[in-house]
C-alpha cells in the first residue's frame, strides 16, 4: 500500500527564498520589451504564480548554479504574462473602446461592434449584472446599435482585429 502522506512536512517560504524570488521576479519583468505595458494588476496576479514556481524550483534543485547568469529568452516572460492578461480580460469582460463580436439573441445583429458603454447594476438578489452598449463607427462617429447587452452575448476580439 502506498502512503499519500508526504515524507516531510511542508514549510512556508523563508525570508531568504522570498528575497531571491523578488529579485528574480524583478529581473524577469525587466526582460520584457519596454512597450509591453502590463498593468499593475496583471503583474500582481503573476507574482504568486512566479513565487510558487521559483520556490518549487529552488527546493527541488532545478534552479541550480548551472543556470546562473543565463537569462531566459524575453518571449518566455512576455508569453506567460500575456496569457495572464488575456485571462484577466476574459474574466472581467470587455471594456469601453474594445472591439467585440456580438452573438446574442438578436441574430440579425450578429457581428462586430465597439463597446461604447458599460453599466453595472445589482439585481433583486444583490448579484452584479454587467450590461454593454454596442456601437458601429460610421462617418467618424459612434452610432449606438445595441443596448442592454449581456456579458455572455459578446466576445472580446484580439488586438489585431482593432487595427
Amino acid at each position: 500500500m502506498t502512503s499519500i502522506e508526504p515524507a516531510r512536512r511542508a514549510v512556508p517560504a523563508s525570508e531568504g527564498e522570498r528575497e531571491q524570488m523578488e529579485a528574480a521576479f524583478r529581473a524577469a519583468l525587466e526582460q520584457l520589451p519596454p512597450n509591453t505595458g502590463f498593468p499593475h494588476s496583471v503583474r500582481e496576479l503573476a507574482r504568486p504564480l512566479f513565487e510558487v514556481g521559483w520556490i518549487s524550483g529552488v527546493r527541488t534543485g532545478n534552479t541550480g548554479p548551472a543556470l546562473a547568469d543565463v537569462p531566459l529568452p524575453p518571449h518566455t516572460f512576455a508569453t506567460a504574462l500575456s496569457s495572464l492578461s488575456a485571462a484577466m480580460d476574459a474574466e472581467t469582460g470587455p471594456s469601453v473602446g474594445q472591439l467585440v463580436s456580438y452573438h446574442g439573441s438578436h441574430e440579425r445583429a450578429h457581428g462586430r461592434y465597439w463597446v461604447t458603454g458599460v453599466a453595472c447594476e445589482l439585481d433583486s438578489r444583490g448579484r452584479e449584472s454587467v450590461l454593454y452598449r454596442l456601437s458601429e463607427y460610421r462617418n467618424g462617429a459612434f452610432v449606438t446599435a445595441l443596448t442592454g447587452v449581456h456579458t455572455w452575448s459578446v466576445t472580446a476580439l484580439p488586438q489585431h482585429w482593432q487595427r
